[in-house]
Parts: C-alpha cells; sequence; structure tokens
C-alpha cells in the first residue's frame, strides 16, 4: 500500500470529492462513504484466498449480459460521496473493463469479505450505501461468530418500495443461488 501523502490527513472542506479521490495515488487503498475517507490496509492471505476463490466459483455461472472482477472501483454517489471497492462485482458486461469507477446502475451485485478491520463498514454503512445507490443484490461473506472458518454467506435483495436490503438467507456449508445463474458453492472450501 502507498501511503497518503501528508496534505490527505485531514479532510477538505465539504468531504471528499470525486476529484480529491482521483488525485490520489493509483497505488492507494481508499474508499469514501459519505463523503468520509477509510484507508483500507492489504488484505489478510486468508482474505484474498476467500476473495478469489469465492470469485472463481462464481464466475463460470455468469449469464452473458454479466462479467465479474474483485476490487474494483464503484461509483455509488458523488454528493457525498461514497466511493468502494466490494471484494467482488458483478456489473453490466457492456461496460469497458477500462472504466474506473464502475457506475453503481451497471452493477448488480456487491460483494463484501468481512474482515476484521471492516466489520463495522460491511455489516452497516456501506449496504446502506449499495442499497441507496440501487445495487440490487449485496452478500456478505463472513466466518462465524464461533472464530471457526467456515465462513457463512448472508444474502440481501434491494426491496424496491422501501429502498432498504431485505435478508434472503444465512448459508451454511453451502450456497445455492440463481441471481447471476446457477451457483452452488461449498462454503468450507473457500477456505482450505
Amino acid at each position: 500500500m502507498t501511503a497518503l501523502p501528508t496534505d490527505y490527513l485531514y479532510p477538505p472542506p465539504g468531504g471528499w470529492t470525486l476529484a480529491d479521490v482521483r488525485a490520489l495515488p493509483e497505488k492507494c487503498r481508499v474508499e469514501v462513504l459519505d463523503g468520509a475517507l477509510i484507508v483500507n490496509p492489504s488484505p489478510l492471505p486468508i482474505h484474498q484466498r476467500i476473495m478469489r476463490r469465492l470469485a472463481a466459483a462464481l464466475e463460470p455461472a455468469l449469464t452473458p449480459e454479466w462479467q465479474l472482477e474483485v476490487d474494483v472501483d464503484v461509483l455509488l454517489a458523488e454528493e457525498p460521496l461514497d466511493y468502494v471497492a466490494p471484494d467482488v462485482v458483478v456489473f453490466a458486461a457492456e461496460v469497458p473493463l477500462t472504466t474506473r469507477p464502475i457506475p453503481a446502475a451497471a452493477v448488480l451485485l456487491a460483494v463484501e469479505v468481512v474482515s476484521k478491520g471492516s466489520r463495522r463498514e460491511d455489516r452497516g454503512s456501506k449496504p446502506l450505501a449499495y442499497a441507496e445507490a440501487g445495487v440490487r443484490h449485496y452478500w456478505r461473506l463472513e466466518s462465524q461468530a464461533s472464530g471457526a472458518l467456515a465462513p457463512v454467506m448472508h444474502t440481501y435483495v434491494l426491496d424496491t418500495s422501501t429502498g432498504a436490503y431485505a435478508e434472503t438467507g444465512a448459508h451454511h456449508g453451502r450456497f445455492s443461488s440463481t441471481v447471476i445463474g446457477p451457483v452452488d458453492i461449498d462454503l468450507t472450501a473457500l477456505t482450505r
């Protein structure tokens, strides 16, 4: 991770903007929620493994209108700025891979792999921001409360009448879905 220059230690008046984020060095791992900058450390190897294996399990199921990438920038809102990098993003196939950030309107699914430092954002402010931006599906993969390595997939769908997510399940062991195409994943294999 590249260190932020010292003039970025304090928020600009009025909060961070898209122009401010674009001015940062490309290797800075940052997100912005409600105009507030969040600096992210490099993920632990276990987080990377889970993310990589989950993406590999999901990608073959994609229907032709969708594509999948990991850790790409997504613009949810400009005022106040919500600029995030979900662990896995499924978005419209017509969006060029040279696009940064991916517009929220093109995103079907955002997936977060919860780590110790991202619990509050992944359980609270990020799903709120995804819902407000109209992202139709949000999945959160996290370890069980007991600390066991077998993750649990929490799935949500946007309720258009309320503008909030409705939980559709907490999946232990195996996870099946048809949101992006037929998916059946052994969740325990993601950590092995």
